[in-house]
């Protein structure tokens, strides 16, 4: 990868944002190799970790449901990343969570992607990863990178802009929360016509779907193990590639 490449990842955006938790120290150690491997630039968003929140503000924000801290947590985090494009007068920026792996073209396509969001119109979401194993049906025969497929399937990897942040907040202002983060955005962006994105041919893995890493969310997935996840997550990325598989309906523009 040469330099020039690696460096025009913080060309497109004005800030990378790598949520993650104080204690997750293998998390911790695997983005610093993952973000270096690229030069990318970013800083930590480790605030509002489990166990540290002013249950004050747990009752502001959440109304009664079945989120655990941990969720609750990941929402805040996430929340504090649409304030600080606010705040800080922020075009766009880039979000990972601290279990990505990033495909080797990773700059060259984040490039493209970027290139065609300076045409959209203000207040969008950009998701670069497939989730658990989804991908847009019919993108392999568009000549866009960025293809309009519906509310994304997670919240690893996503670029938003400050009106789409701004839109978030202010639904916060009215509302409290129930849903996790991606269910969040998935929600609040439908209802602020904020629309989502996806790339043809997604760039990032999650790290807890593809084994790597042991959920730190999914009770199920944990008590599973990395083997069942590694295997499974494989297994239906063939079965994607060859045989056709979990697809996201294409949307029009």
């Amino acid at each position: 990868m040469q330099a020039s490449d690696a460096k025009q990842v913080n060309d497109l955006v004005d800030a990378v944002f790598v949520v993650s938790v104080r204690t997750f120290t293998e998390r911790i150690e695997h983005m610093r190799r993952e973000m270096a491997r690229f030069g990318i630039r970013f800083e930590w968003m480790f605030d509002y970790d489990p166990g540290s929140i002013d249950p004050a503000l747990i009752e502001r924000t959440f109304a009664p449901s079945d989120l655990k801290a941990s969720h609750q947590s990941l929402v805040l985090k996430h929340a504090a990343t649409w304030r600080a494009c606010v705040e800080r007068g922020l075009r766009r920026v880039l979000v990972f969570e601290d279990d990505v792996v990033l495909a080797p073209d990773f700059p060259q396509a984040f490039g493209r992607a970027m290139q065609e969001a300076d045409h959209l119109a203000p207040g969008y979401l950009i998701y670069l990863g497939c989730g658990d194993n989804r991908y847009v049906d019919g993108a392999a025969h568009c000549d866009a990178t960025l293809v309009p497929g519906g509310p994304l399937s997670a919240a690893d990897a996503i670029v938003f802009d400050r009106e789409a942040a701004r839109r978030r907040l202010d639904w916060m202002t009215r509302h409290r929360v129930t849903r996790p983060a991606d269910w969040l955005m998935r929600e609040v962006d439908a209802q602020c016509a904020t629309p989502h994105y996806w790339l043809g041919e997604p760039v990032v893995e999650q790290g807890s779907m593809n084994g790597r890493f042991a959920s730190s969310l999914d009770d199920k997935r944990r008590r599973r193990g990395r083997l069942y996840a590694w295997l499974r997550y494989r297994w239906s990325k063939w079965r994607h590639r060859n045989l056709g598989g979990r697809v996201i309906r294409a949307e029009r523009p």
